[in-house]
């Protein structure tokens, strides 16, 4: 799953600059769409451009992509557990890793 740590470089911009951050001042400020913005901030995105990221990174001055969304494997069941419930709704449950 990604992982986004939009919201986190938000509030710390905001307690920065003392001054509040809506979705629509940085949009304002960064060109990009709210839509575009959201899709990052709640980890949405199927597809990003990566000027979109390259944005939000230099408006937030962090040095690593990580900093701003970052992958985070899904757990996996401990043998003989059951799957977490919902997994089997996603199809998750029948996925074989990819192999090594």
């Amino acid at each position: 799953m990604i992982r986004s740590h939009f919201e986190d470089l938000r509030r710390l911009k905001e307690f920065q600059e003392r001054r509040d951050l809506p979705i629509r001042t940085i949009a304002e400020e960064t060109g990009l769409s709210q839509g575009a913005i959201l899709r990052v901030k709640n980890a949405t995105m199927e597809r990003i451009s990566l000027s979109t990221l390259e944005t939000l990174c230099r408006y937030f001055g962090v040095q690593s992509l990580c900093d701003l969304i970052e992958y985070v494997p899904d757990e996996k069941p401990e043998a003989g557990q059951k799957p977490k419930s919902g997994d089997r709704e996603r199809g998750r449950a029948s996925r074989k890793p990819y192999p090594s």
